[in-house]
């Protein structure tokens, strides 16, 4: 069972599940960075959303209890994910699934945690969040070395912005791991933000303002 809840200052999404669910998502990231062919890094970013989530398993980001049946209390583990981050791991485990062999188990996995990146999302920028999906979509049919190379300094631009700009400016910076829309693009507004990205420090911060 997964929850989902946003984080105060626009940065992504805390995902919350017990440690049933997030050690099937453990299993099948691994497995999906494993076989897949069009993850060339299998020690990469990829693989750090499997990390995300043992570290949650083992207690080590956030815990919390769920009453269930006003009586009834489960065990809880969270961790947060990086809006540009997680909807490009995302997009690139659907796309590799189409590469190797997958059954209803994995299936089930993996539209849980589509289910709750998609409803986050939406409560996130209900007006959008649509076209905010294709975008992550699209930008992971790039080149994965150029994706790799593309990590550092696209999350870390998106870190240091404001949270108003964090949620205006999510599907352009998704757009900027696209290398040929960074060819191809004319906006000024565009332009400016590339330069801007080329120029970040892409230190990631002992502490993120989530």
């Amino acid at each position: 069972m997964f929850r989902f809840e946003l984080t105060p200052n626009n940065g992504g999404v805390v995902l919350w599940g017990d440690s049933a669910s997030l050690n099937e998502l453990y299993e099948f990231i691994h497995y999906v960075v494993d076989e897949s062919p069009l993850i060339k890094n299998k020690e990469g970013f990829m693989l750090a959303l499997a990390y995300d989530i043992r570290k949650a398993l083992e207690g080590q980001r956030r815990t919390d209890e769920y009453l269930y049946d006003h009586s009834d209390t489960y065990q809880l583990y969270g961790v947060e994910l990086l809006w540009p981050l997680v909807l490009l791991q995302a997009a690139i485990i659907r796309d590799s699934m189409g590469y190797i062999e997958t059954d209803k188990a994995k299936l089930s996995v993996m539209y849980s945690f589509e289910f709750i990146l998609e409803s986050a999302l939406k409560q996130l920028i209900p007006d959008r969040f649509g076209d905010v999906i294709k975008t992550a979509k699209n930008a992971s049919n790039s080149d994965y070395d150029w994706l790799e190379d593309s990590i550092d300094s696209r999350c870390c631009y998106f870190i240091n912005l404001s949270p108003k700009d964090r949620k205006e400016k999510l599907d352009k910076i998704l757009c900027s791991f696209d290398e040929y829309w960074i060819k191809f693009t004319k906006d000024k507004q565009d332009v400016k933000m590339i330069n801007l990205i080329m120029n970040t420090d892409c230190e990631w911060p002992e502490n993120i303002i989530w």
